[in-house]
């Protein structure tokens, strides 16, 4: 099931209607990310050609969707806000939506050649990230192709904050954040954490990439340093 408002208990960043309501506002704010599209492009030289990628977090479909689809590829997306569904397949009819959870998306046994998880992930908390993981090697074959953009902790200076790490010193948990005018909490991972959750997962990294991506000034978000990791699946668990 999907989150939906209906249900008081779900943070707002994990609430469908609350990506549903940012509609072309987010596509105005992030869509000319120019660190993403130069990540996406790394990606993709990573697959061979004619691939099938699932874009996990599609969002409006600018500009990874786009990017994988120009590149040759095939594309399966999926988002939990219909709104971001409708505008993904505007974007690229010849793609396939659907609206889903990342969390409980289910694919029936079939394996993608490539997964994008790409800045998507800042709705999880950290036991659904780990969880995610798990669900990456399920749906990728032996020497498949993960994408994940996010932010690492270290990056956001959580202690400035009033946020302690982990006693694990892998992530940091409830990091307050600004975005698209609305004030929101992150559990973000360590690049040592990332690092130890995807070899944990059956996972290689290759390659990792950092941007700082400022939105504009009235989008009302803080500015994101991106991290970026192209990781390959070597094993499975």
């Amino acid at each position: 099931m999907s989150p939906s408002s209906s249900s008081p208990t779900i943070p707002k960043e994990q609430d469908a209607d609350f990506y549903s309501s940012l509609g072309q506002n987010y596509e105005a704010a992030f869509g000319d990310d120019q660190g993403l599209v130069t990540f996406t492009r790394i990606a993709l030289s990573y697959l061979p050609s004619q691939c099938h990628v699932l874009d996990v977090g599609c969002g409006t479909g600018k500009p990874v969707v786009m990017s994988v689809v120009e590149a040759g590829h095939k594309i399966t997306g999926i988002d939990i806000s219909d709104v971001m569904v409708r505008l993904s397949l505007k974007a690229v009819p010849v793609g396939t939506f659907e609206v889903a959870d990342m969390r409980t998306y289910g694919t029936d046994g079939r394996r993608f050649d490539a997964v994008f998880n790409m800045l998507s992930l800042f709705a999880l908390r950290r036991h659904d990230i780990e969880l995610m993981a798990k669900r990456w090697n399920f749906w990728l074959p032996d020497r498949g192709t993960l994408a994940i953009g996010t932010v690492a902790a270290e990056d956001c200076h959580p202690e400035s904050k009033g946020v302690e790490y982990d006693q694990d010193q892998l992530c940091a948990r409830g990091i307050p954040f600004r975005f698209m005018s609305n004030d929101i909490t992150l559990d973000l991972f360590t690049r040592d954490g990332w690092h130890i959750l995807l070899v944990h997962n059956g996972f290689e990294i290759v390659e990792t990439m950092t941007d700082l991506f400022t939105p504009p000034a009235d989008a009302g978000c803080d500015p994101e340093p991106h991290y970026f990791i192209v990781a390959r699946k070597v094993k499975d668990i």
